[in-house]
């Protein structure tokens, strides 16, 4: 086993990631808070900011922050709920569409990065293993993968 924590090889991974998925956007002005809400809405649409914080683990007023951001930059727009106009939900807009494939094309390439070197064995141990590190820390994971 390698030295250090555990914790510390989870928070460099994630370090290293988060720089890698900005590296990837920054032509398009995206953050890593911007990419989380634009997979997720890629996975599912018409959802409010709270049902998305809830099931991403992400805070209210960070979503807040980020929906308002990326709706400034036209890649998001809040419609009424047809069920209770009080409560506006999230869509994609065609700018936002078009990003779709080259988002998904970064997401591919950053798994296989990770994975480069792992049998996929040990790919399905490491996500085994990294939800159980969810879990442990009270976070439920959705395995949607966002």
């Amino acid at each position: 086993m390698s030295n250090g924590s555990i914790a510390w090889h989870v928070s460099l991974a994630g370090r290293a990631l988060s720089t890698r998925i900005e590296q990837g956007l920054a032509p398009h002005g995206i953050g890593r808070g911007e990419y989380r809400v634009l997979s997720a809405l890629y996975n599912e649409e018409g959802v409010s900011q709270t049902t998305l914080a809830d099931d991403h683990h992400l805070d209210k007023g960070v979503i807040a922050r980020v929906v308002r951001r990326l709706e400034e930059k036209g890649y998001v727009e809040r419609r009424p709920d047809p069920e209770d106009k009080r409560r506006k939900l999230l869509y994609l807009t065609e700018e936002a569409e078009g990003l779709r494939a080259e988002v998904g094309d970064l997401k591919a390439t950053v798994d296989a990065e990770i994975a480069d070197g792992l049998s996929d064995e040990e790919v399905g141990t490491l996500i085994d293993g990294l939800e159980t590190v969810c879990e442990n820390l009270g976070i439920a994971t959705s395995g949607d993968g966002a």
